[in-house]
C-alpha cells in the first residue's frame, strides 16, 4: 500500500524488525521491498546509546537488531535520538559514542540519522550538530522533524546554514499551536497532516532546500485521529496532503 500511495520510502520500527527477523527473515523482506520499488528504508528507533546500566543494557539489544536488519535490508539510515533522562551528559561522551555508533552503521551501509527531539536532552539541531561535529564521521547526521523544531520554537530560518551533508533526513507534518498534554503524549497523539495544523510548514521546507539538502522527505502522522483511519486512506492521506505542501514550497 506505501508504494501503491506513492511513497519511495519506508520505516520500519525496531518491534517490527523482531517479529519480521523471526517470521518471514530479512530476506524475504528485501525482496519485497525492491519488488515494491522502495528505494529508502529506515530502521528506528535507538535511545540510550551512550547511557550506562539497565538503560544502555535494554538500548544494546535494539542496537544490535538494528544493526542486524540493516545488514540484509536496504537500509538508508537508522533513526536515534538521545535520552528523555534528566542525567547530565558530557557533549565528549555523547560524541564519542556516535562516533562509534556511525562506524558501526558504516560498516553495513547506513548512516546514523540524529534526531533533535523537543523533551530529550538533545533539544534543537544546534545541540545535534556539535555532537556530530565533535564525533567527526560521515555516517553521522542529523533528521529534521519539523515537530521537534516548533514545538521548542526553533526559527526555520536557522536551518539554512546547515551544511547540506550533515542532514541525513527530514519528516513533514503539522499540528495545532499549542501541545495537547505532555510533549510526549503530544508527540505520539496529536500530529496532524501538513497543512491541516499551525505550522509554517512551507517555511520549514523552503529554509531546508536553501542548505542545498536533496534527499528524501519523510512523513511522520503520529495521532489518535490517523491511526484510526483506514490504512490504506491514512496512508494515501499522508501522501497526497505531504505532496500537496512540497509542490506548494517549489
Amino acid at each position: 500500500m506505501t508504494a501503491e500511495a506513492g511513497f519511495g520510502g519506508f520505516g520500519i520500527t525496531h518491534a517490527d524488525i523482531v517479529e519480521l527477523d523471526n517470521t518471514i527473515g530479512f530476506v524475504e523482506v528485501r525482496d519485497i521491498l525492491l519488488d515494491k520499488g522502495i528505494q529508502f528504508v529506515e530502521l528506528e528507533m535507538l535511545m540510550d546509546w551512550f547511557a550506562t546500566g539497565p538503560s544502555r543494557t535494554s538500548s544494546d539489544v535494539v542496537r544490535r537488531d538494528l544493526l542486524s536488519a540493516a545488514g540484509t535490508l536496504p537500509v538508508r539510515h537508522i533513526k536515534v535520538g538521545a535520552t528523555y533522562s534528566a542525567i547530565p551528559w558530557p557533549v565528549s561522551v555523547i560524541a564519542h559514542e556516535l562516533k562509534e555508533l556511525a562506524s558501526q552503521a558504516a560498516d553495513v551501509g547506513a548512516r546514523i540519522a540524529l534526531e533533535p527531539q523537543a523533551m530529550a536532552n538533545i533539544r534543537s539541531p544546534d545541540d545535534a550538530l556539535e555532537v556530530i561535529e565533535i564525533a567527526g564521521h560521515s555516517a553521522a547526521g542529523l533528521l529534521l522533524d519539523i515537530w521537534h523544531l516548533e514545538r521548542i520554537g526553533f526559527p526555520a530560518d536557522s536551518i539554512r546554514g546547515i551544511p547540506p551533508e550533515l542532514i541525513v533526513t527530514t519528516e513533514l507534518n503539522d499540528a495545532p499551536a499549542h501541545a495537547h498534554g505532555s510533549l510526549l503524549e503530544d508527540t505520539v497523539n496529536g500530529r496532524q497532516y501538513c497543512g491541516e495544523g499551525s505550522f509554517d510548514v512551507a517555511g520549514f521546507i523552503e529554509a531546508v532546500r536553501a542548505t542545498g539538502y536533496r534527499g528524501p522527505w519523510g512523513v511522520e502522522i503520529l495521532s489518535h485521529a490517523h491511526r484510526a483511519r483506514p490504512v490504506e486512506e491514512a496512508i494515501q492521506h499522508a501522501y497526497t496532503t505531504t505532496r500537496q505542501a512540497l509542490e506548494a514550497s517549489s
